[in-house]
């Protein structure tokens, strides 16, 4: 059964309460990354302006279609391990996958609040340390969205 508590799709949640959502607990070192996998669900933390990070984090996360977007793991992530596996796999093995994105890491200062792009597909992937991985929205970003996210409003070819 669903908590009662789940993301509602388009709304935005600080951080800190992300967690609450899928009835976790906050915790920095786990939270503050931008790929948490806990109790049989994967939740994808992305900001995508990355102009102030080290280049080597600047990856490259972004929507390529109002329902399709493209995402890098960490530069250590290799689609051999156990955790990517689970990627790949996730719609056999019932492991749900939510996106959150932000255009920025502050606003006016403040740490900027995530907006719940609702559940994603696995499409397919590319390279290893960091992979770049392809994932289709399960209802496409709502027109309000799309400017301040970036979004390409015309439909890009199927690889």
């Amino acid at each position: 059964s669903v908590p009662p508590h789940e993301p509602e799709e388009w709304r935005q949640y600080p951080r800190e309460a992300i967690p609450r959502l899928f009835g976790l607990s906050f915790s920095a070192p786990v939270w503050n990354q931008g790929f948490v996998l806990k109790n049989n669900r994967v939740v994808l933390l992305v900001t995508l302006d990355k102009s102030t990070q080290a280049k080597e984090h600047r990856y490259e996360d972004r929507f390529e279609t109002p329902d399709r977007f493209q995402w890098q793991s960490q530069n250590k992530q290799h689609r051999a391990g156990a955790t990517e596996q689970k990627l790949a796999r996730h719609v056999d093995l019932g492991i749900p996958v939510h996106l959150f994105v932000r255009k920025t890491s502050k606003v006016n200062g403040r740490a900027a609040p995530f907006l719940y792009c609702g559940e994603c597909e696995f499409l397919h992937w590319a390279g290893d340390r960091p992979i770049t991985v392809h994932w289709k929205l399960k209802s496409p970003v709502p027109e309000r969205w799309r400017s301040v996210l970036d979004v390409p409003t015309s439909p890009a070819s199927d690889p």
